[in-house]
């Protein structure tokens, strides 16, 4: 949502940005470095997540300050325990009146929209950036997800019973996204090699995929709205994958043997 009114800026005439609740906005770049980077360091000093919070908050704060300054509303919670906004972008707009922050949206009236605040504005184009519905529309719905819209899959990648029904990508984490899933994609295949070439390894993680779900917040206890269904603490995550990974040893490396000739297959033009 921060994004898209930040583009919006210079397209529109008047752009306005409602929000249900606070949030905590993080730079992208932090002492000239990316803020994932600076996060990295943190994590590497082993540092409790007390301190680390801590050590963030006063960055951000010398950094961009605190929202409510800028006319946004105060997070209630605290600092990870949401989805990060990191943008720099969308302080500075509404530091400049480019962008003007409003509560959330109480009743659509006609080209009119009205606030929680009672404040009403003339709007012609809406755009809901409230998240999004898990949907394989392909199969069946309760293999990945529970009543509720929860993930089944162990780490939201591997289904307790079916061996090879894996799901890549399915996580919201509170990094960036493409490292993880490379981890996956490796998790993935040591196991599926491990089916063909170690069987003793193979069940030792067929038997802890269908174990209870590990803690993916690894200490973090985020906000218990739907939109944390996939969400997961970058640094402990990618820890545990990379674990897995080598639990698995030279097996991982292994490749699989040479594919059937394409005789063995039907093809069409």
């Amino acid at each position: 949502g921060c994004d898209i009114a930040v583009d919006a800026v210079g397209q529109a005439t008047a752009v306005f940005h409602s929000m249900r609740r606070g949030y905590h906005f993080l730079p992208k770049f932090l002492l000239g470095k990316p803020i994932d980077r600076c996060g990295e360091r943190l994590h590497r000093w082993r540092l409790p997540l007390w301190l680390r919070r801590r050590i963030a908050m006063v960055m951000i704060r010398l950094s961009v300050g605190g929202p409510e300054r800028y006319g946004l509303p105060r997070p209630e919670h605290r600092l990870f325990e949401t989805h990060p906004i990191v943008n720099s972008q969308l302080l500075y707009f509404v530091g400049h009146g480019e962008i003007r922050p409003k509560p959330d949206i109480a009743r659509l009236c006609g080209d009119r929209v009205r606030f929680a605040d009672g404040s009403e504005e003339a709007i012609d184009t809406i755009v809901y950036a409230t998240g999004f519905q898990i949907d394989f529309p392909f199969l069946d719905r309760s293999l990945i997800l529970d009543e509720a819209g929860w993930p089944r899959m162990y780490l939201n990648a591997f289904h307790p019973q079916h061996d090879f029904l894996f799901v890549a990508g399915m996580i919201q984490p509170d990094g960036g996204l493409w490292r993880l899933v490379d981890y996956q994609a490796q998790l993935m295949a040591a196991f599926i090699v491990a089916c063909d070439r170690a069987p003793e390894r193979a069940e030792w993680f067929r038997r802890l995929k269908q174990s209870p779900q590990p803690d993916l917040g690894h200490g973090v206890r985020y906000v218990g709205s739907p939109r944390h269904r996939l969400e997961v603490e970058y640094f402990g995550h990618r820890d545990t994958l990379r674990r897995l990974i080598r639990r698995f040893g030279d097996v991982a490396q292994k490749p699989l043997p040479a594919s059937p000739s394409r005789d063995s297959f039907a093809s069409s033009p």
